[in-house]
């Protein structure tokens, strides 16, 4: 699978683990998390390439208190292993 398959992968599953998306170009800001309104975001900073994007997201997910690997699909499991083993 490519990168670019994979960070859509990536933003569909945190949309439906309960995050909003946001990509904007923030020159020379980091992306993050934020909540906002009662909503969880992920900032993304479309200036980043999409693995570095990838991993903002993963490291979003270490935010949440509970997550099942089986949330999480098999093909992004190794490469969000730092965060999601973090979670919970």
């Amino acid at each position: 699978m490519e990168i670019s398959q994979m960070l859509d992968l990536a933003k569909q599953t945190a949309k439906d683990l309960g995050f909003q998306i946001r990509q904007d170009l923030l020159e020379g800001q980091r992306g993050g998390v934020c909540e906002f309104g009662g909503k969880k975001w992920i900032i993304l900073d479309v200036g980043q390439n999409s693995l570095e994007q990838l991993h903002v997201i993963g490291n979003a997910l270490s935010l949440l208190e509970k997550l099942d690997q089986t949330e999480i699909p098999v093909v992004l499991r190794e490469v969000w292993k730092p965060y999601v083993t973090q979670a919970g």
